[in-house]
This record gives structure tokens, C-alpha cells and sequence, in this order.
């Protein structure tokens, strides 16, 4: 089963990666961006265990209404369950970790992905 890693910040993937058991680092997919996270969790969709997710990239606060927002891929799941609710119920076995530290960015994508019936938690990287 594979881990994706969604940060743009190569220090805390670095720390995240450090923290991992060595099996979890040999599944281990690191995605930069939100497009590379959305077409890794569509093509691995049958193989993902876990995506870790930042909401802001860039390395600024964004704005949730950003493509560089982790709400980008939270809006694409919502599509994805009404076009493709076949590919995205495979997704409802998936562990998603939102981890960023923008508290209200990460608390409004948790409450979206919990009304998708998502397993969802919101822990800040490093809490």
C-alpha cells in the first residue's frame, strides 16, 4: 500500500519521511503540488493507504479558493463523487491526514471531506 505525501516544503517531507518506520518510507510518495497529488491519487487509487496534505503552498498562506490551496483537491474529490462515484468510493477505504497549520483552512476542509463520509482527521504537522 503506498503513503502520499502532499507539502511543497522539501524540510518537512524531509522530517516526515525521517519519522516514518522504513517500511513506510520505501511507500512513500512525495507530491510537490496539488495537480501531482490528484493524478497520483487517481492513477494509485487502488494502492493508496494514506495522503497527508498541506493546505497551503507556495509558501504563504493561500487563499482556499486558490488551485494552490489544499481545498483544490478537496473540491476535486467532491466532483469526482458525483462523476466518477465508482473511482471515488475506492477512495472512502483511504486514511486522509490534513496537516497544515492554517487552522481554519484545515478545519473547513476536514468539515467538507466528513460530508463526503471521507476518513478524515485534521492533526498539524508536528502537534
Amino acid at each position: 500500500m503506498i503513503l502520499l505525501f502532499v507539502d511543497d516544503r522539501s524540510e518537512r517531507a524531509a522530517l516526515a519521511y525521517h519519522r516514518m518506520s522504513p517500511d513506510h518510507q520505501d511507500r512513500t510518495i512525495w507530491c510537490k503540488a496539488i495537480s501531482e497529488a490528484i493524478s497520483t491519487i487517481y492513477d494509485y487509487k487502488d494502492e493508496i493507504e494514506c495522503v497527508m496534505i498541506e493546505h497551503d503552498f507556495g509558501g504563504n498562506f493561500q487563499n482556499s479558493k486558490s488551485d494552490k490551496s489544499g481545498h483544490e483537491l478537496v473540491r476535486w474529490l467532491e466532483r469526482l463523487s458525483k462523476v466518477e462515484p465508482e473511482v471515488f468510493e475506492k477512495l472512502k477505504k483511504v486514511n486522509f491526514v490534513i496537516h497544515t497549520w492554517n487552522i481554519t483552512a484545515g478545519k473547513k476542509m476536514l468539515d467538507r471531506m466528513i460530508k463526503l463520509d471521507l476518513n478524515v482527521k485534521f492533526h498539524p504537522f508536528g502537534s
